[in-house]
């Protein structure tokens, strides 16, 4: 498989280790961790880009949004997976594909390895649809 530049946003370092060994487990060993959106969108600026940007559903709203905006407008991230549960009625997911961004799966928590594997496999392919809700 490609190499592929995994960056994960999780404020709970819980799931960042869980996110960062799923990786692992398919064999994904560039992978950063961030607990900042603000050290996301400093990261972009200074080109350090992401083909999979890994995002919780739970991030606040008014954190997801500008970064949405930067992620459109710099372009460097071919991919978002979100991980968890949208809020009701606020699918973090529909937001970046309104800004025009792939997202590629929302991988249910804490059921990650089937998931995680196939949306895997579609990036490293090049799959350009966006897939849907997957579920183990």
């Amino acid at each position: 498989m490609h190499n592929l530049h995994v960056l994960i946003h999780q404020t709970r370092p819980f799931h960042q280790i869980r996110l960062h060994q799923a990786f692992n487990a398919q064999g994904l060993y560039n992978v950063r961790l961030s607990d900042d959106v603000g050290e996301i969108i400093s990261d972009l600026a200074r080109g350090q880009p992401a083909d999979l940007l890994v995002l919780d559903h739970g991030m606040a709203r008014q954190e997801a949004l500008p970064l949405f905006a930067r992620l459109a407008s710099v372009a460097s991230t071919r991919a978002l997976l979100f991980v968890g549960q949208a809020q009701a009625g606020a699918s973090l997911a529909h937001e970046a594909r309104r800004h025009g961004l792939r997202v590629l799966v929302d991988v249910p928590w804490p059921r990650l390895a089937v998931a995680l594997g196939r949306a895997l496999d579609g990036l490293a392919q090049g799959v350009q649809r966006p897939l849907a809700k997957l579920s183990c």
